[in-house]
């Protein structure tokens, strides 16, 4: 189980957040090195030699099942951003397919028995500060100055207070429903374990066929289908 839930008889399960491995201080500010982190760097690895055996010696023609494979993801991901947000915004299909399936690796980190890092809230909110800009950014660049200012105050002046929360919100959003799920799946998969002793065996096979591999995928598309939608919403130049 994920490091994070220690299991005690007498006193219950008790969650921990994320251990720190070391500390080191640069211009005065002190950093702490995550166990969280370190999975991380652990997931690029993974995703650096998946990239690296599925790309290597591509043919014009598939000869081989890799190949299939790889050019079926890249469809995939073509079709999922095109479909979704527009032909207009095809540029942005390499992002989302890197970040669904850094998320979606290290939602998966469970089964290998190290702590998801998506179970820390910073790493949640690390991806939805980027969608964050990547919203504003969008409607600077689609609105100009003009189109960014009057989207805050659309449609009319008095909204200005809610529509700057709800810029602040849908980050917010994206940060507590990705790390929310993800702890409460390792929760409730330790509660099993833990209700049923020596005798868990089936009932926590099967549940952790949803919580770290079916919840795991569905968690990450969702947050890619959320940033997709936060982005092209906030286009101004679609009125």
């Amino acid at each position: 189980m994920p490091t994070a839930l220690m299991f005690a008889s007498e006193s219950g399960i008790t969650v921990n957040g994320p251990l720190k491995v070391a500390s080191f201080k640069l211009f005065g500010i002190t950093f702490n090195l995550t166990e969280s982190i370190i999975v991380q760097w652990f997931v690029i690895l993974i995703l650096l030699a998946v990239v690296l055996i599925i790309t290597r010696n591509l043919k014009v023609i598939p000869e081989t099942k890799r190949q299939v494979a790889a050019e079926w993801i890249v469809e995939f991901f073509r079709g999922t951003v095109s479909g979704t947000m527009g032909a207009k915004y095809k540029v942005h299909i390499t992002y989302f397919a890197a970040l669904f399936c850094f998320i979606m690796i290290n939602n998966l980190m469970g089964l290998l028995g190290l702590r998801n890092p998506t179970a820390d809230v910073s790493v949640t909110g690390a991806f939805a500060i980027i969608t964050f800009c990547m919203v504003q950014y969008n409607k600077a660049k689609t609105g100009k100055f003009k189109g960014f200012m009057k989207s805050f105050v659309d449609p009319m002046p008095f909204m200005l207070p809610f529509n700057i929360i709800g810029e602040f919100a849908n980050p917010l959003a994206l940060t507590l429903r990705l790390f929310g799920n993800m702890v409460a799946g390792m929760v409730i998969g330790s509660l099993i374990y833990f209700a049923l002793g020596h005798f868990a065996i089936l009932v926590p096979a099967v549940a952790s066929l949803y919580f770290d591999i079916f919840s795991a995928v569905m968690q990450a598309y969702i947050f890619m289908m959320l940033s997709m939608s936060y982005i092209t919403s906030a286009d101004c130049g679609e009125e």
